[in-house]
Formats: C-alpha cells, structure tokens, sequence
C-alpha cells in the first residue's frame, strides 16, 4: 500500500538507496564494488573523495562530504560494519571490512582539524598469481622458476618496499610455489595472505578496546607461539617490531620463513633490523636467504610496479651483510636482467642435494618454461595456477608433456 501510487522507475530508485545504505557501503557503495579501484580516501569536511584506480592512478570522484555529522555517521557505519567501535574517546581505528578491505579512520576533529577521516586499502577477492605478475611486467618468468626452486628447497626471503609497491601480493604468488602438504602457518594483524594449501593455520592478532591492552595478542604473542605448532614454513604478513627476532630465530633454527618489511634498500632494511626494536644480531641476518625488493615506477607516464633487484644475502669474511645480485630490473627497456648463473644458493643447492650446479641451474629454466607456457595459455586463475604447481610436484611428467604439447590438458576449474 504504501507504494501503491509509486511509478516503477522511482520504485527502483527507491530499492536502490534502501540496499546502499542500509546494507551496503552508503555513499562509497558504488567505489567499492569497482574491481580496479585499489584505495578509497576521504580527507574531510568539503573535500572531494579520492581513489587510485589500478588504471588510472589517483583521481577525485563527485563525492564531497557536506556536512560533519554526515561524515561522522558514514564513519561510525563503516568501523560498526568491522565490528569495532569508535567513539571520541578512541578517535582512531584500524579495522577489516567485511569484504577483506582494510579501513584506517580518524573520527571527528578529535585528531583531523578538518573532520573525520577515512582511508580503505582494498583486495582483490582472487588474489594475483605468478603469472599474472609475469603477464603485468612486474617479474620475468625466469625470476618466478628461480623462486619456485628456491622455495621448493626451504630457503626464506624478505620482500622490500614502500606503503602500496605490492609486497603482500609478491609474497601471497610466491607462496604458492610451496610443496602441496606442507604445514604452513601465516601470522597477520589483517588476514590478506590466500593460500591453496590445505595444511594451512592462520593466525591473527586480537586488540583491546582498553588503554591498558588487557587480553591484546600482538604478532609477538602469536609468531612466539607458533614455534611451538612445528611449522614447515611460518609467513608473517609485516615484520616491524620484536617479532623479526622470534622469525630470524626461527628461519635460524631450521624452520623455513618469509615476510615483508618497509624499507627503499637493501642496506636501509639491514640497519632497520639490526636497529631498536627488531635488534636483530648480524649473524642471524643470512639465514634469511633472499631480499627482494619492490618498487612503483613510472614507465611511459604510467605508474605501475617492478622487482627491481633480487639479492642473496651472505656474510663476508669481516663479517659484513653482503647482497649477491641475481636478478636487476633495467629501467631502459622494462626488462630484468638475469645473473643467476652466479648464484651462491644454487651452490648450496647443489652441495645439499648431490646435483651438478648445472641440473639446478636446469631445473630454474625448465621451471621458467613451464611458467612461460601459463602465461602464454592464459592461465591466471587463481585454482587453476595453484593447480599446475601441485601436480609438477606429484607428477611433473604430466605437466611437462603438455608444455611439450605431448598429451591432454592438467585437469583445473576453467577452461584452458
């Protein structure tokens, strides 16, 4: 009855603001159901909302909070759609929307003099592959076989980077190269980091609502713990307090390890861990295999993301952090250049396994032809990628067949 007398076009209209705003994100809805679109960025009273739209870049939308208790509301929305509170008396909060989207406000002008803030790091719901990364330019096939071998032996690495250079989704399409049945237990603040693998234990921490951090489980508490779960393979989602020492005590120790870490260098990221209050002791920095590091850069006016140097970490005889450089991204034609012959860790490698260097150094390439062929088959699906790896591991014949073009498809959830 009570739409009785309304036409069917202002009837949908009215549907449509009923879900935005009483199920949806309200006036953001429409931003956050946009794939491309990586950050969400609200600055205050009167100002424009931004985005950084995977294509292009940072642009503002027609979206202007008008007045502060418009503003206030959408944010008091959006921390209770996280199930945490805000209030004048805890005016920031970090929290996780429902979507997996990480959301950092600032409420009223108890901190922000020009209003309530908000800013919203969206993910991918499938996350990015290896050859997805290979596909955009932001790694060559040869440095994904390099790391599929590395980690199919145990070694651990570091990825480096600024706020948004793509570090998680670095580490999240490495770890896919993990040996299927593997015990795996991934330690996070937020939970970003998908994994295939069914021996999988997430952990993240828990947060108090008091001054006092009664009952608070931080990523110490919980990468401590964990040593005791006899990990084959422990991923903290970001090292940067005295976690790094309970991770390097770990990878020291026989267990196998990755992270990523703020930090525009290699010698940059060794003085931070060597610093208060991670306090790590030079010697245990080497068992961290790898360092990679991650930068956004522009080419053709365009920003977007590139590995620009993969280093192994080693101690020289003066018992200084040294970096042997096995791959380096060359600004000038958007190409990595490959220096993998003079790997240290293929030597270990070979030392441990009995191989020839030369069947290592084999094995990266037939591992980087295989991911060549992906790429070149369109295969980018999140299983379906996960898929290939797992069988490599239990039949690698099969797989190698058909880059050879020998026998019948690898069976996955799509279409190849």
């Amino acid at each position: 009855k009570l739409f009785r007398n309304v036409s069917p076009s202002s009837f949908a209209k009215f549907l449509y603001y009923m879900d935005r705003d009483l199920l949806g994100y309200g006036p953001i809805d429409a931003l956050m159901r946009d794939e491309n679109i990586e950050d969400i960025s609200c600055d205050g009273v009167g100002r424009p909302v931004y985005v950084f739209h995977r294509r292009y870049e940072s642009i503002p939308t027609n979206i202007v909070p008008i007045t502060d208790k418009g503003l206030d509301d959408l944010v008091v929305k959006l921390i209770h759609m996280s199930g945490r509170h805000v209030s004048v008396a805890t005016p920031i909060v970090d929290a996780q929307l429902p979507d997996g989207s990480r959301i950092a406000v600032t409420y009223r002008r108890e901190v922000s003099p020009g209003g309530s803030t908000f800013t919203i790091r969206r993910f991918r719901k499938n996350p990015l592959t290896f050859t997805e990364l290979v596909k955009f330019g932001n790694i060559s096939a040869e440095i994904a076989g390099y790391f599929w071998t590395m980690l199919d032996n145990g070694r651990s690495f570091l990825v480096l980077g600024v706020t948004g250079a793509g570090k998680t989704s670095f580490l999240n399409a490495m770890a896919t190269f993990i040996r299927p049945h593997m015990k795996i237990i991934t330690v996070e603040e937020v939970p970003e980091i998908n994994l295939p693998h069914k021996n999988w234990v997430r952990l993240v921490t828990r947060q108090s609502y008091g001054s006092e951090k009664i009952n608070e489980i931080t990523l110490f508490d919980l990468v401590k713990a964990t040593l005791r779960m006899r990990p084959d393979y422990l991923i903290v989602g970001e090292i940067r307090g005295e976690e790094a020492y309970v991770l390097f005590q770990a990878v020291n120790t026989g267990h196998s390890g990755m992270s990523t870490m703020h930090a525009e260098s290699f010698e940059a990221a060794v003085n931070r861990l060597m610093s208060p209050p991670m306090n790590i002791p030079p010697a245990y920095i080497p068992a961290m295999s790898i360092f990679v590091m991650i930068k956004r850069v522009k080419i053709g006016g365009r920003l977007t993301r590139r590995v620009t140097e993969v280093g192994e970490v080693y101690m020289d005889d003066s018992g200084k952090i040294r970096f042997n450089t096995v791959f380096k991204w060359n600004p000038r034609n958007d190409t990595h250049e490959s220096y993998v012959s003079n790997s240290v860790l293929v030597r270990q490698i070979s030392d441990m396994t009995g191989k020839d260097v030369d069947e290592v150094l084999m094995e990266i390439g037939t591992r980087s032809k295989i991911v060549s062929w992906m790429v070149e088959n369109g295969i980018f699906n999140f299983e379906d990628v996960s898929t290939y790896v797992q069988t490599y591991y239990t039949n690698p014949d099969k797989v190698l067949n058909q880059v050879m073009g020998k026998v019948g498809e690898v069976e996955t959830t799509t279409q190849v």
